[in-house]
């Protein structure tokens, strides 16, 4: 389970509200403390006062008990009956010399000699009890410098911490207000001049850690954050340089591969264009003759035989035959020989038909089925005939050994973006992707062995480059696969000679 970390304003404000409320309790006790001792000071200054002012109005005199006591008329008794009106008041004494009572008036149920408990039984001054909430005021009567008895105010404090009470609940609520003010205004200001950059500074971080190294950090604030900002920016300047000089050298080590391979590549090909040359000069010597000797023996057969239109149809397809094989030879020979462009023109709609033609005659195509889609018009385009056929034938050879027993087989040939494009389109087994970008590579096959040289796609995307066209393949394992054959017009080549 991850462990919690509080966002920056909460650990802030946090911090804040703690040492805002830490205040609050030190600053109300300090408070409380000088209020308090202020009413108790006036209120024991106000005792003083009153109980003064009955001590003056006490006869020259003060009786003794048992022998007397204060009269009920006299003027300091009428002050003190006016004086329990006040709500604060609690009971006043005035004791003889003995220190027994000879006045007393006060609340019900409260004691004669409350005025002296505690410290005011011996000293004279303000006292205030906590355990009952009073304060007492005691002074010494003296007649003629001798002492003549002790009189004691006692009197509520209970207004004044009612007062004091209230002055607690209104500072509570000023520091409630006070202490949600702060939060909300500390909050802004801090997401303001804080938070907001660091947000800033994480998000494009974050975009630096993508990759996108280009990035530019604008912070408003302090110094501090300001400094920052620029050191920031020199990083991510620095990390885009860094960026940009790696991806040189890697475009450089691309570059560098590239040529290597297409120099392996190259030299490859020409070691198998030279073993080809080998082989068909070989091939060219070895069928040369028995060749020649096949062609001439069919020209006597037709010249012995000029009345039997058998013979003479056997002758021609043996002669013809022997011609194309002638032509095979050759153009393997030129396969090895760099090609020029061929000016010569063909009607791609009638090599079509007469390739499909022969390799029917032949029984090639005897279990499966053909279908073709052949546009009625269709240019004449930049390719020797004979050379053109060679590439259908093949390309039809290899398309039916990959069908099975009632495979399918569609060849098109029509106008498309300039250009005369023949698709040989069948539904066999299809190319493995590996093998799709070695398919035109010299002696690369796919078929058994002594089933398949590698030279026939080889040597048709050489003829086919050599008509200033192409050939591409896609194949789907299990589908089949597409051959494509695309031929410059031959209206085009009279256009650049204009």
């Amino acid at each position: 389970m991850p462990l919690y970390r509080p966002s920056l304003t909460v650990s802030i404000m946090a911090f804040l509200g703690f040492l805002l409320l830490l205040t609050w309790l030190l600053f109300s006790m300090l408070a409380f403390k000088t209020a308090a001792n202020d009413l108790y000071s006036q209120k024991g200054e106000h005792a003083r006062t009153l109980l003064a002012a009955f001590v003056s109005q006490l006869p020259d005199t003060i009786p003794t008990y048992p022998d007397g006591f204060l009269p009920s008329d006299s003027s300091a008794a009428i002050y003190v009956q006016k004086l329990s009106s006040d709500a604060a008041f609690n009971r006043l004494t005035l004791l003889d010399m003995n220190g027994k009572p000879v006045f007393s008036a006060g609340r019900d149920g409260s004691d004669t000699y409350l005025p002296f408990r505690g410290p005011a039984a011996t000293s004279d001054g303000s006292f205030i009890r906590g355990d009952d909430g009073t304060i007492t005021h005691v002074i010494t009567v003296a007649r003629n410098d001798v002492t003549a008895g002790r009189a004691g105010l006692s009197m509520s404090l209970a207004p004044e911490n009612a007062r004091l009470g209230r002055s607690r609940q209104m500072l509570i609520v000023y520091f409630v207000l006070d202490f949600i003010l702060l939060l909300g205004l500390g909050s802004y200001i801090l997401a303001r001049i804080v938070v907001n950059p660091i947000n800033r500074l994480l998000a494009v971080t974050e975009k630096i850690t993508g990759g996108q190294y280009g990035q530019r950090l604008r912070v408003s604030g302090s110094a501090e954050l300001a400094k920052l900002a620029d050191a920031f920016n020199k990083m991510t300047d620095t990390l885009q340089n860094k960026d940009r000089q790696v991806r040189e050298h890697l475009a450089a080590l691309e570059r560098a591969n590239s040529d290597l391979s297409q120099a392996r590549e190259e030299a490859i090909r020409t070691e198998k264009m030279a073993s080809i040359g080998l082989l068909a000069a070989g091939m060219a010597h070895e069928i040369g003759t028995p060749l020649a000797s096949i062609m001439g023996y069919a020209e006597l057969a037709a010249a012995e035989q000029p009345d039997c239109p058998a013979i003479q149809d056997y002758a021609g397809r043996i002669s013809d035959d022997c011609a194309r094989i002638d032509r095979i030879v050759r153009g393997l020979l030129d396969y090895s020989r760099p090609r020029a462009s061929s000016d010569v023109s063909s009607n791609v709609r009638e090599v079509v038909t007469e390739s499909l033609d022969l390799l029917t005659r032949q029984g090639v195509f005897k279990h499966i089925r053909v279908s073709t889609a052949l546009d009625e018009e269709i240019p004449d385009a930049l390719a020797d005939p004979h050379q053109l056929q060679q590439v259908l034938v093949n390309l039809l050879l290899n398309s039916r050994d990959a069908l099975p027993d009632d495979g399918l087989l569609k060849v098109g040939a029509g106008l498309q973006d300039g250009q005369v494009r023949i698709d040989i389109i069948d539904n066999g087994s299809g190319i493995a992707e590996e093998h799709v970008k070695h398919i035109f590579d010299p002696f690369f096959t796919t078929k058994p062995p002594g089933k398949g040289t590698g030279l026939g796609l080889a040597i048709s995307a050489r003829i086919i480059e050599g008509f200033g066209g192409r050939i591409a393949v896609s194949s789907k394992p299990g589908v089949g696969s597409c051959f494509s054959v695309w031929l410059p017009l031959a209206r085009d080549i009279v256009v650049e000679a204009r």
